[in-house]
């Protein structure tokens, strides 16, 4: 059987037909070790019996890593599993044929399939090297290709005392003790508090298998490997997390699913987790977790992960975000994926594009939990529909400074404020966003403001440059916009946007506290009764110009407050007192 599988896969790419559950790549992965293929009746699995199979598979591994590296062929039928445990040194792919299934429901080992290298030898660094840096000197023997991990036993974030700086970085050339890395270094690390180690970092392949679970532990977990292709993989049951990667450098993870992995207890509860990993393509995947459906973090960060085109579910009473990451991730795209149930992020240059997020219980539709400095968040042409805030960008720490924040292109409906920007506790004092972006969106709130930065209780957030240009603004019972600031704090500027209220008796905008505003070619849209004004506070210029008002009580539309130098120039005023 495993022959003639063999020869039909080969013929299917010589003669170019579609090849059932597997792309032509993943086969001709899989063919690589072809040559050396192992299938585990072999090695005395039988198939729909009650036997306990995890020896032969263990064995079938064991044959392939001894020779080199190869192929474990599944065949199809159902194989009771306790566990397989397997460390590896070669590169191994575990082929099911189409209907294979490891069946670990009577198990309560912690996983069915746990498969990789090791960590491997180590030596310290030998003098500091700076980020953006590519050299390390050490003298731990390497050679071109080895991949290096790097750690260190200095905190990520130093308010943080279980987050670690580290890396993982592929080895260019090697000159004496010094090693240049393929990349440039993403952190700066110390010579008193760096080890470096060589990992046994195996490629590791999985494809066409289902693993049946039904406890709160593991389905499927992958360590200390690279290039890992999985694809095809079906995983139920395995409540505590169906399919985890740590310490993974590289790879596409393409065509799995995961369900069921929802527990009630205190576990964690996540259906694909990734751990210290970098360089992952996550793609076309279905992923129904618990807690969270995808969960990226570990104890090193997490960074340089593409996540698109995926369904990204949690247990519809979870009250958190299916889409979670920890605190140190970077460099993290999500993109035209369709996630129910919100996200909840945390991180540097994060970028959302093209998804659809909608939230099912009281929860945003992307919430940002930031708590270090970050250089750049991105959120652009995603449709949020959500019973809380569409975004919500939070300042838990103090001094902490973001950057660039844009968003643009969205679509969103939400209760609360469609971009919601505060502190997230009184003691986040003295935090900053030094440019704001909002540009061409469609936002409608229905019980709070279409935009809102206001303070934590007396705690303020200073925003220095808040531009939007383009898009429509509306609140259907609350201000337009409502934005405060500590005093003379930054500039505040519209351009080609429409802006209001459908309350009466409303403000359209509350602008408190900013150095400047400038508003041109604009629309400041009043209710059918009319609302109040737009009313702006303690501001050094106040400029608004080219611009419509209509349906406002108050002359012109416009109330000021300490306000030194105003301008009202080239503006049309329907239903609005001139």
């Amino acid at each position: 059987m495993r022959h003639y599988f063999l020869f039909l896969v080969a013929l299917f790419i010589f003669i170019g037909l579609p090849l059932p559950n597997q792309t032509k790549a993943e086969i001709l992965h899989m063919m690589n070790t072809q040559d050396r293929s192992f299938n585990i009746t072999d090695f005395g699995a039988k198939a729909n019996d009650n036997t306990d199979d995890s020896q032969a598979v263990i064995d079938a591994i064991r044959a392939a890593d001894n020779a080199g590296g190869g192929t474990v062929y599944i065949p199809a039928g159902t194989y009771h599993i306790t566990t397989v445990n397997a460390v590896v040194s070669h590169p191994i792919s575990i082929v099911g044929e189409q209907g294979a299934i490891l069946d670990g429901r009577r198990s309560t080992q912690q996983a069915i399939l746990n498969i990789g290298g090791a960590k491997g030898d180590s030596a310290p660094l030998l003098a500091d090297t700076a980020k953006g840096n590519n050299t390390v000197i050490t003298n731990l023997p390497v050679v071109p290709g080895d991949i290096l991990l790097i750690r260190s036993k200095e905190l990520f974030n130093s308010a943080r005392n279980y987050y670690y700086r580290g890396e993982m970085a592929e080895v260019a050339s090697v000159s004496g003790n010094t090693i240049t890395l393929k990349n440039a270094l993403f952190d700066t690390y110390h010579s008193t508090s760096t080890i470096l180690y060589k990992p046994n970092m195996p490629n590791i392949g999985v494809s066409n298998l289902t693993i049946l679970r039904d406890s709160n532990h593991a389905g499927l977990t992958i360590n200390y490997a690279r290039d890992v292709r999985l694809a095809h993989v079906e995983v139920s049951g395995a409540r505590e997390r169906g399919i985890g990667l740590s310490y993974v450098y590289g790879g596409k993870i393409e065509n799995n699913e995961a369900s069921d992995c929802w527990y009630g207890g205190s576990g964690t509860s996540y259906g694909l987790s990734i751990a210290s990993s970098q360089h992952l393509t996550v793609k076309n995947n279905w992923i129904h977790g618990g807690r969270h459906g995808i969960s990226l973090g570990g104890q090193e960060p997490v960074r340089d992960i593409l996540l698109t085109q995926n369904v990204i579910d949690n247990y519809e009473d979870s009250r958190v975000g299916a889409f979670n990451t920890h605190e140190n991730v970077e460099y993290i795209t999500i993109s035209k994926n369709q996630i129910l149930n919100g996200v909840s992020v945390a991180g540097d240059h994060l970028t959302f594009d093209g998804n659809t997020i909608i939230s099912r219980v009281d929860y945003p539709g992307i919430s940002i939990k930031q708590n270090r400095y970050s250089d750049k968040l991105i959120i652009r042409n995603n449709k949020i529909t959500a019973p809380n805030y569409g975004i919500l960008l939070e300042t838990y720490l103090p001094s902490l400074e973001l950057r660039d924040m844009v968003v643009e292109g969205n679509t969103i409906r939400s209760k609360s404020a469609g971009i919601g920007i505060k502190p997230r506790t009184e003691t986040a004092t003295g935090t900053k966003i030094k440019n704001i972006t909002i540009k061409n969106n469609h936002i409608v709130s229905t019980t709070d403001s279409a935009i809102s930065i206001r303070n934590y209780r007396q705690t303020p957030i200073t925003v220095e440059n808040v531009k939007i240009e383009g898009g429509t603004y509306n609140s259907i019972n609350n201000k337009g916009i409502f934005a405060q600031t500590p005093p003379a704090a930054g500039n505040f500027t519209v351009s080609n946007a429409t802006i209001g209220t459908e309350k009466e008796g409303e403000y359209g905008m509350l602008l408190i506290n900013f150095n400047r505003i400038a508003i041109d070619r604009s629309s400041l849209q009043g209710p059918a009764k009319r609302g109040y004004a737009n009313y702006f506070q303690y501001a050094n210029n106040v400029a608004i110009t080219n611009s419509r008002l209509s349906g406002w009580k108050y002359k012109n539309g416009v109330k000021m407050l300490n306000v030194s130098n105003i301008q009202l120039g080239n503006n049309t005023y329907t239903n609005t007192p001139s």
